[in-house]
């Protein structure tokens, strides 16, 4: 007994000193890991800016992992490319006791291309651990040293980065010249644990035990629902070029002279070829109509980031020659043909994406991942997407719609906002015209007419192949059982901007056989259960609606001989603030009529609000899917 008892003490010992309590996934605050993917245990982040032209960058984290979803919160990379170098990194992986069962070096870590396999070429690549656990929970402790020559993007600092996440510790350090102190935009803080401490040559700032923030429908982005600190300097420098940011008139004029001008080099023979094309134009929008229409026909999309960290164009005169280019470089080659031919123009940075996320225009700085041309056409400014060929002229779709932009001018830099589509624009209209047949089948046609933001979601259409078109179709209009479709046309009206989409089309038993008689649902667009928005104890975000758009639906039935509409639904209307559905029923001789408009209102909206819009979506499902009975005579 004394023998057994000696061992046991012996391997519990042994365990106690080979493991570590801080590290060891039992000992997180339950608060914290509570239906979390998972959680930082501790984060220390320090950006040294003391040297003038250079950052250091040096990141200490531990993030503990309850599962797959979590290991991309680890973050366990380090970037680097031709004026950045990865001086240390290295990761320690430790079980759920806390003992240490790996560690890679920094020879262990994948060596990738930092840009996706749309991008022709760039210099930028990143180490990455690429690492498979073999279970969970688990520990990463991650470590890293960058040294690079560009201090115009300083990282933001968010303690919680990442849904599903929470935070035990993290700490965000930011050191500078005392005769150059960062400009501080904090937003987010209240109701955080958040401190911060300033001395002559740094800022501190410490965030402790965040719960994690849980992903939410229409909601604000991750970063505008918790706290986050970005710091600006008047002075920086991208990749050893000195810039200037103490204004936004400024910056565009450093950017104008230092980045673009130089890249318009086009020669007199391809000047005199876009001259000549418009020469019997006297119009200024039809002539910027006609180069922007060149530049379509010659030019492909292909990213190229390279020069000065992705920000300078490559030459126009390249873009000529090779007929491809970026963003960056496809608006500068438009800018340099509209010029040519006496069209003033502006090169637009801005950011590009579906959620209309603006720059930041009370703090100067390097902003935006997008590029555009803006046209002076008279008073008004049309902006120009020079990456797509298929964009009307003019046309803005929801990856730059409605944002606050900055425009190079040869007086500077100046904001702008790029074009925004009111409610009555978006418009979307669907029809049917059918015909009910006595074996419950309908046949007739249908057809779809897109406007506004809406039409950004049809273009991609002129590129499908028959059969694509018809399985695009079959999932659209999924509420019809047994849909079979053909003879599809698209009429893409590029000058209206407006898209038409129409086709024949068919089902089988779509209705049911009630005895001798039907029932019939007449909205043939209905909308499924599946539409409902997710449902949550206690919502913490507000409701978001970027855009206010108009959907109407009308479908016409005509009842066959022998057969007659029993009795129609009653007429809906739903009023809310955030918008509005009305249903309307008619019946002209054997012809059965169904109207149905459903609008949504731009706006932010408390978060009470979000019960009442999800039953606003309960309500219109019950609607959509109301039946009338077909009886036989």
């Amino acid at each position: 007994m004394a023998k057994k008892l000696f061992l046991i003490l012996n391997v519990v010992c042994a365990t106690a000193f080979s493991q570590n309590l801080e590290l060891s996934a039992l000992t997180v605050n339950p608060e914290l890991s509570q239906g979390a993917d998972s959680v930082l245990r501790n984060e220390e982040i320090t950006l040294d800016l003391s040297d003038p032209g250079k950052l250091k960058t040096t990141i200490s984290r531990v993030v503990t992992v309850y599962n797959k979803v979590g290991l991309g919160d680890v973050a366990a990379y380090a970037h680097y490319d031709n004026n950045s170098k990865v001086n240390d990194i290295e990761a320690v992986i430790y079980d759920m006791a806390g003992r240490e069962k790996d560690k890679i070096k920094k020879r262990d870590f994948k060596d990738f291309s930092a840009v996706d396999g749309g991008t022709l070429y760039a210099d930028s690549r990143v180490l990455y651990l690429d690492y498979t656990p073999t279970s969970y929970p688990f520990t990463i402790q991650f470590t890293s040293e960058t040294t690079s020559e560009t201090t115009a993007f300083i990282r933001p600092w968010m303690p919680i980065s990442k849904y599903d996440s929470g935070t035990e510790f993290s700490k965000f350090t930011v050191i500078y010249p005392q005769e150059q102190k960062p400009h501080i935009k904090e937003t987010q803080f209240e109701g955080y644990a958040i401190e911060k401490e300033e001395l002559e040559d740094r800022m501190i700032w410490t965030a402790k035990d965040i719960a994690p923030i849980t992903w939410e429908y229409h909601s604000p982005s991750l970063d505008k629902r918790v706290p986050r600190v970005k710091c600006f300097f008047d002075s920086f420098y991208l990749e050893g070029v000195p810039g200037i940011a103490k204004t936004w008139k400024d910056f565009g004029s450093w950017m104008y002279n230092d980045l673009v001008k130089d890249t318009q080099d086009l020669d007199e023979a391809t000047l005199a070829e876009v001259r000549a094309l418009v020469a019997d134009l006297e119009d200024d929008e039809a002539k910027a109509r006609a180069v922007y229409q060149y530049v379509q026909d010659k030019v492909r999309y292909i990213s190229v980031q390279v020069e000065i960290g992705g920000w300078k164009p490559m030459n126009a005169s390249d873009v000529h020659r090779l007929g491809y280019g970026d963003c960056k470089a496809l608006s500068n080659y438009t800018q340099s043909l509209l010029k040519a031919v006496g069209i003033e123009s502006y090169y637009t940075v801005l950011y590009g994406d579906s959620g209309k996320e603006s720059l930041e225009t009370d703090v100067v700085a390097i902003q935006g991942n997008h590029a555009i041309l803006g046209v002076q056409l008279g008073d008004e400014i049309k902006f120009l997407e020079c990456t797509s060929q298929e964009t009307p002229f003019g046309y803005m779709g929801t990856f730059t719609d409605d944002r606050d932009v900055l425009l190079l001018t040869e007086d500077g830099g100046k904001l702008a906002r790029t074009t925004k589509y009111e409610q009555d624009q978006n418009v979307l209209k669907l029809h049917a015209d059918f015909k009910f047949d006595v074996n419950g089948g309908l046949e007739g046609s249908l057809s779809r007419s897109s406007k506004g933001i809406y039409y950004s979601h049809r273009m991609q259409l002129d590129r499908m192949d028959q059969k694509e078109l018809t399985d695009h179709y079959y999932k659209t209009f999924d509420a019809i059982n047994n849909l079979s479709v053909s003879a599809i046309e698209l009429n893409n009206d590029r000058l209206g901007i407006t898209y038409d989409e129409r086709m024949k089309a068919e089902a089988s038993n779509y209705a049911t056989k009630v005895g001798a008689d039907f029932l019939l649902r007449p909205n043939t667009f209905a909308l499924t259960r599946d539409a409902i928005p997710p449902r949550y104890a206690e919502r913490k975000s507000d409701l978001i609606i970027l855009r206010g758009t108009i959907q109407n639906q009308e479908v016409r039935i005509q009842v066959p001989e022998g057969y007659a509409v029993d009795a129609l639904p009653k007429d809906e209307k739903i009023e809310e603030a955030f918008g509005s559905y009305t249903t309307e029923y008619l019946l002209e001789g054997s012809e059965l009529l169904y109207k149905r408009s459903l609008k949504f209102n731009e706006g932010q909206y408390d978060k009470a609000a979000y019960v009442t819009y999800r039953d606003f979506y309960k309500s219109i499902v019950k609607q959509d899917n109301q039946k009338v009975l077909i009886k036989k005579l």
